[in-house]
């Protein structure tokens, strides 16, 4: 009958309406999704959540006024499987734009994670470093000596070694490298006079 073709017409336009509709919100919330997600996720997911429902009903408003016309059962019927269809399509829209969201707070967290661990190795051995320049003995006495030190700060380790020559009565040069467990050096030069 006439009743049904046109349900059948009005119902597959809600749903290429539907489609296109939900289209264009999972694409913009994916994208806003990846901007505001360095951020702070929680604003990511509202904002995911607004404008997918907007979308929605949108898509439920147009449904509903093309099947208002008719009262007869099929009008009840196309409009029910519209109101499915576009929620299914609403909430696999959403899901996977807070699946993306998460796993790219997730990734980034990690990543700065990494760093932080990176950095805490480093410091740790060049405090190590430091340790083991100031560790180093000297022979006061003499026109020449050297020494080696060595120094460990929690998980970082260093050996130094360092070399003084008295040039005059009154002066001393002194020399120091050190090397960290983190692959750095640190070297010293210092010059010392008196009266």
């Amino acid at each position: 009958s006439n009743a049904q073709k046109y349900a059948s017409t009005a119902q597959s336009a809600a749903e290429k309406y539907t489609d296109n509709a939900t289209l264009q919100a999972n694409q913009k919330v994916l994208q806003k999704a990846n901007t505001y997600t360095d951020n702070t996720a929680k604003d990511v997911l509202k904002s995911a959540n607004d404008n997918t429902e907007r979308r929605a009903a949108v898509a439920e408003d147009n449904a509903i006024k093309r099947s208002g016309h008719y009262t007869d059962e099929r009008s009840v019927q196309t409009l029910n499987s519209a109101n499915t269809y576009t929620n299914h399509r609403a909430i696999q829209a959403e899901n996977n734009a807070v699946a993306r969201s998460n796993n790219y707070t997730d990734n980034r967290f990690g990543e700065l994670r990494k760093s932080m661990k990176h950095t805490e190795k480093r410091l740790n051995a060049g405090i190590a470093g430091v340790t083991a320049l100031s560790s180093i003995p000297y022979s006061s006495g003499n026109n020449f000596s050297y020494g080696i030190g060595v120094g460990n700060y929690q998980n970082g380790n260093a050996v130094a070694a360092g070399v003084q020559f008295r040039a005059s009565p009154s002066t001393n040069v002194r020399l120091n490298i050190s090397w960290d467990s983190a692959g750095n050096n640190a070297t010293g030069i210092g010059i010392a006079g008196g009266w």
